[in-house]
């Protein structure tokens, strides 16, 4: 009996661009389906090799993984000669020995000489011990000059490399996107890169293991930067175009941290549970100071609250004085509007931030503080009286917000807490 099939009643470039949000082992799969399924692969406009995927897809009826993952990287080659069109973005994650024999430098110059990709991304992993990845960070990235010079080369991505060289990036005049996980690269290198791609909108930097001793980002042309994980000596920002700064679980003294943003709007500050070290305590405060020109902060703490009965003692004065010893600056006195805190506790060491910012923040618009789950009856009653301080600002309005799964207001919330 004939059914009707919504699938395959489709028009095939409906098909096409739902094969190519598929893995591309699964996309070649899809050959079985019928005849007309058989080559629709061949025109999808992205392709993700990841040679983890044979696992999802025969679990444990591989009899060497290794070996299977040999098989499909080495095959990584034929897939692209066979595919029809141009692409718009493509992922490749190779093996070790997948560099040293040359496979990544011909792939690389394939896909932007003769597919036109518009989004390149590449990861070196080496994979051993039942299947499960054992990541390289040293993998020496040498690759011929002006290898990332094509046209249409708009986003570019490398994990678990060494860069050691900006020649590759010579005479990049289009690449808006570059970003860089687990990367080893040097201070110089990064700053000859970056002048390079003079038409470089978005740089993220994550997790350097070694040699990145101080960030130095001068462009005209940089809108968002991104900085992870990174241990610095000092980070220099001279952009007039930067909007959004971002810095996550960065290790750096904050007198350190120069820059020179005019247009600086949005800076998001995060990290990871906050540890007994006395650098960690007024870092968001000190690099605020810095920010001139900040319109928004978001302050996302993740368990920021802990026995700091040993960092106390190294200040010159109790905890809860932190603020109020501190002088006023520019950015929250004349320009901070928005503020997000996640994570809150309404514990002494907590409070005193948002009480300072609501005093003292002059042209201050909209404050939203979001509790954490395991918050006591006693920060969430400390945390309703931020509600009764006197307010700089007679625009702002100020949220307090339960944790997300608790479906109610925040005073209810609080009621229901030990």
């Amino acid at each position: 009996m004939a059914t009707n099939d919504f699938i395959s009643n489709l028009h095939n470039e409906v098909l096409a661009r739902i094969i190519s949000d598929l893995p591309a082992i699964e996309a070649i799969r899809t050959t079985i389906l019928s005849k007309r399924w058989k080559d629709l692969w061949r025109y999808a406009s992205r392709l993700d090799f990841d040679p983890k995927g044979v696992r999802k897809l025969y679990g444990d009826d591989i009899d060497d993984p290794r070996e299977e993952i040999s098989r499909v990287v080495k095959n990584i080659e034929n897939v692209l000669l066979s595919h029809k069109r141009n692409l718009i973005s493509c992922r490749i994650v190779h093996l070790l020995s997948s560099y040293r024999n040359g496979d990544v430098e011909k792939w690389i110059k394939y896909l932007t000489s003769e597919k036109k990709v518009q989004e390149l991304a590449f990861r070196c992993d080496d994979f051993q011990h039942q299947f499960y990845r054992r990541s390289r960070s040293g993998l020496g990235l040498n690759l011929p000059s002006g290898v990332f010079s094509c046209e249409t080369l708009q986003s570019l991505e490398f994990t678990h490399y060494s860069i050691r060289s900006d020649s590759p990036f010579h005479h990049c005049h289009n690449l808006k996107t570059l970003k860089l996980y687990h990367c080893a690269i040097s201070t110089e290198t990064l700053e000859a890169i970056v002048s390079s791609c003079d038409r470089l909108e978005h740089l993220s930097v994550c997790s350097s293991p070694s040699r990145l001793k101080q960030v130095r980002i001068f462009s005209q042309t940089v809108k968002t930067v991104e900085l992870e994980s990174l241990r610095s000596q000092g980070i220099y920002l001279s952009t007039q175009s930067l909007g959004v700064l971002v810095l996550h679980s960065m290790k750096f003294q904050a007198k350190n941290l120069v820059i020179h943003a005019p247009n600086l709007r949005v800076f998001t500050a995060t990290r990871k549970p906050i540890t007994k070290n006395s650098d960690n305590i007024t870092k968001i405060a000190e690099i605020l100071e810095y920010c001139t020109h900040l319109l928004e902060s978001r302050s996302e703490i993740e368990e920021a609250t802990r026995d700091y009965s040993s960092v106390n003692n190294r200040l010159p004065y109790p905890e809860t004085k932190l603020w109020e010893k501190r002088g006023l600056c520019d950015c929250i006195t004349f320009t901070l509007k928005q503020v997000s805190i996640k994570g809150f506790k309404g514990k002494d060491g907590e409070m005193e931030f948002p009480r300072h910012l609501i005093t003292k923040g002059a042209k201050l618009k909209r404050i939203e503080i979001w509790c954490n789950h395991d918050c006591s009856r006693e920060g969430g009653e400390a945390t309703l009286g931020l509600l009764s301080l006197p307010r700089s600002s007679i625009d702002v309005s100020i949220l307090l917000k339960p944790p997300p799964q608790f479906d109610g207001s925040f005073g209810r919330w609080v009621s229901t807490l030990n």
